[in-house]
């Protein structure tokens, strides 16, 4: 993180947006690699879930530049997009939370395999930190 903390303002969302972005994209690929066997299905969604992170993380670095060359000035219509992205970032992660917490019912290789339901759960209270860190600064 750029380290934008004190004042709860867009730059700050943005800063957790990169961060946690990063940080779920590994978690989307490292699910796979934490259970042997898991079903092809859900394999295939985490590699789309890591390629959509990736990409808005990415999304996020572009944003955070534009910021810090103007300065913190940006104009009303850049920040109706940039507000918008911010809410784009809570639903995509409200969505890989829904889709991870399913994996712990659906999934017959993550049922059977203790470990991969606690690095699961951990993943899903990470996301979800993200979620109210953002809508909070949103406030």
């Amino acid at each position: 993180m750029q380290f934008y903390y004190g004042e709860q303002n867009i730059l700050r969302a943005f800063d957790e947006a990169e961060f946690w972005k990063l940080q779920e994209s590994e978690h989307a690929e490292l699910i796979p690699l934490v259970t042997p066997g898991l079903e092809p299905e859900y394999v295939a969604k985490l590699g789309q879930f890591r390629i959509d992170f990736s990409d808005m993380h990415a999304e996020a670095i572009g944003y955070i530049a534009s910021i810090t060359r103007s300065k913190g000035m940006v104009g009303r219509e850049l920040k109706m997009q940039m507000l918008s992205f911010i809410k784009k970032c809570v639903e995509q992660s409200q969505s890989f939370v829904e889709f991870i917490d399913s994996l712990l019912i659906s999934s017959h290789a993550v049922r059977n395999n203790p470990s991969s339901q606690e690095v699961i759960r951990h993943m899903i209270r990470e996301s979800q930190y993200f979620v109210g860190i953002a809508r909070l600064i949103l406030q």
